[in-house]
């Protein structure tokens, strides 16, 4: 019962924070983001558990044998990811291991359709079990996968942004800096054909609809299409000052205009005829 009365709580908490203005929207959704944290710990109070320095792990037991992996990958992130965003956890962060797809998609009352090896919301990342996608069984082949394709680099930098930005940064900049980082950790990016410039999505549609997008992969590769553009033209600096000005509840479309000098649009346009050139001198296919 008191599980479900915190999530209750939590949700009507989160409709209320984001009808407040800028720097008390993120103090209100600081606090949300803490309430939704206890609720989840208290839903899987039952599940099988580990601690690393700043993690806690919640596991079921066929997954015991996965643990310390799960643990391992996401310390050994945890150093880089932190250091780039300027994070520090004051709390072990919740790691929920899921054995199946469907399940993991239940905690989110998503349909068994959907498929995803990680998601983070609310100061807790859920992840599939290894032994759900991993086809190298043997122990030094699975850790080299889980590591270099698996979802601990982009859930935990989602996780260090969220924090650094009080909540208050668009999906897409959220899902390129994650790609960013991810690519920039281990290497790996999906491997998406270049989309026409047509069929890119307005950066304002990405963030309130990201998830109904019918072409998930144009979405991605976008969103980090658009960061990568950020740091080649503007350089890190500018990502970094944008960040901290979302940090302090300003809207993205001031932080454009204040740092990058353009507006949404006109980013988008500049955006675009940049990525037409790295077409047009890449070795990829469309």
């Amino acid at each position: 019962m008191t599980a479900k009365v915190v999530s209750l709580l939590a949700a009507v908490f989160a409709m209320l924070v984001f009808c407040l203005p800028g720097l008390i929207r993120g103090q209100a959704y600081a606090a949300f983001r803490e309430v939704s944290r206890a609720g989840l710990l208290l839903r899987t109070y039952d599940m099988n558990s580990r601690e690393s320095e700043h993690f806690v792990v919640r596991y079921q037991p066929e997954d015991s044998k996965y643990v310390r992996l799960v643990l391992d990958t996401a310390e050994h992130f945890y150093t880089p990811v932190a250091g780039r965003f300027n994070f520090t956890a004051h709390h072990k962060i919740p790691v929920i291991i899921y054995p199946t797809g469907s399940e993991l998609n239940a905690s989110f009352g998503w349909s068994a359709s959907e498929s995803t090896m990680g998601v983070y919301w609310a100061g807790a990342i859920r992840v599939l079990s290894p032994a759900a996608w991993v086809m190298d069984r043997e122990s030094a082949g699975m850790r080299e996968t889980f590591i270099s394709s698996g979802p601990m680099a982009h859930e935990l930098t989602h996780l260090a942004v969220d924090y650094a930005t009080r909540g208050n940064c668009p999906r897409w900049l959220t899902e390129g800096l994650a790609q960013y980082e991810d690519y920039r950790l281990t290497g790996f990016r999906f491997d998406t054909p270049l989309p026409a410039i047509s069929d890119l999505y307005p950066l304002a549609r990405l963030d309130g609809d990201f998830d109904s997008m019918k072409n998930q992969s144009v979405a991605y590769y976008q969103s980090l299409s658009a960061v990568e553009y950020i740091v080649a033209v503007y350089g890190e600096g500018a990502l970094d000052r944008m960040i901290k000005d979302l940090g302090q509840g300003r809207p993205i479309s001031r932080v454009m205009q204040d740092i990058l000098n353009v507006n949404l649009e006109q980013f988008e346009q500049s955006w675009h005829g940049w990525l037409k050139n790295v077409e047009n001198h890449s070795g990829r296919q469309k």
